[in-house]
């Protein structure tokens, strides 16, 4: 049937609101959008470098096309298996011990704190250090650990009899000291997310709890836990997706780049930056294209686990 006049003017009108509309969110995000394009796309191309024995003055796409060999001269070397170790056992460690486990803890312990000003106290008390710079914790571990005497570690080891411990020579110390700084900054941010999801949970769940005779505990268990598991796994899909990425600043700033703790604390982006600034283009770029892949490939298969598992809970 044919649309009148009027129609069609209402029709047209309509169509205009709506392109103003979507053109005013466009205008919104335009600045994300080009931010996104020129740093995460157009370094794209830059992925030949990880096939290519790169000369500067040859450029990208001048210098000698050699296949796979910067991939074999990382793998081949003696450092490969420390930092891939280091790497990935930080990031389970991080990944379970605070992300999940510590801030479901710290959330759940938030949650039952009934003083609304108790709750603020503890909330914004944990969140500060995650906007603390790891330069300035860097200084605030060197008060702790300075290896003379002057450290406050040190002087405690000295009032009961010991002797003053050089921390930034000893590796064996630093994978409790790197966990419990980035659990005494980052747990606090952590919990923020599950903290939310209990917010969500409905308060007649736990009056039929109750009523059904489950204590505080068991309300915890039955009630509390099942309502973060959506929120677990999304953390937990994104978290192995970035298994073998790292906190640069973290284990570049707080070890000071002692290169005595290398075995305890080199990581894949310190092991990059390194490479970078020694002029190993290549090797480095092969370095970096497979931390991503792996990423992209984990991202894929969690989520295809997950998937299956609870398609409720999938990202995607």
């Amino acid at each position: 049937m044919a649309l009148t006049e009027r129609e069609l003017i209402l029709k047209r009108s309509k169509r205009k609101g709506q392109f103003v509309k979507d053109l005013s969110y466009t205008l919104l995000a335009l600045p994300a959008i080009i931010w996104l394009f020129f740093f995460h796309y157009m370094p794209v191309s830059g992925i030949v470098l990880a096939f290519k024995e790169y000369r500067f003055n040859e450029g990208i796409f001048g210098s000698q096309w050699i296949g796979f060999k910067n991939f074999e001269f990382f793998f081949k070397s003696t450092d490969a298996l420390v930092v891939l170790r280091n790497t990935i056992g930080y990031h389970i460690i991080i990944m379970f011990v605070l992300n999940l486990i510590g801030g479901m803890i710290v959330a759940l312990m938030l949650y039952e704190v009934r003083s609304k000003f108790a709750n603020k106290l503890y909330q914004t008390s944990m969140i500060i250090p995650d906007f603390i710079s790891w330069i300035i914790i860097s200084y605030i571990a060197y008060l702790f650990l300075n290896p003379e005497d002057a450290g406050i570690l040190n002087q405690i080891i000295n009032f009961f009899g010991g002797e003053s411990i050089n921390w930034y020579n000893e590796p064996s110390y630093w994978p409790f000291i790197i966990i419990f700084f980035q659990c005494w900054r980052a747990v606090g941010m952590a919990s923020l997310y599950y903290y939310a999801a209990l917010l969500a949970i409905d308060p007649c769940l736990f009056e039929a709890a109750s009523l059904d005779g489950a204590g505080k505990f068991r309300q915890i268990w039955h009630v509390s836990v099942p309502e973060l598991m959506p929120m677990a796994c999304i953390v937990l899909i994104t978290q192995l997706g970035g298994i073998l990425n790292s906190n640069f600043d973290m284990y570049y700033q707080l070890p000071m780049n002692s290169g005595a703790l290398y075995p305890a604390t080199d990581v894949i982006s310190t092991y990059i930056y390194r490479g970078l600034v020694q002029g190993s283009i290549g090797p480095t770029a092969a370095v970096g294209l497979f931390q991503n892949f792996v990423g992209c490939i984990l991202i894929l298969l969690t989520n295809g686990l997950i998937k299956k598992i609870s398609p409720e809970n999938a990202m995607f």
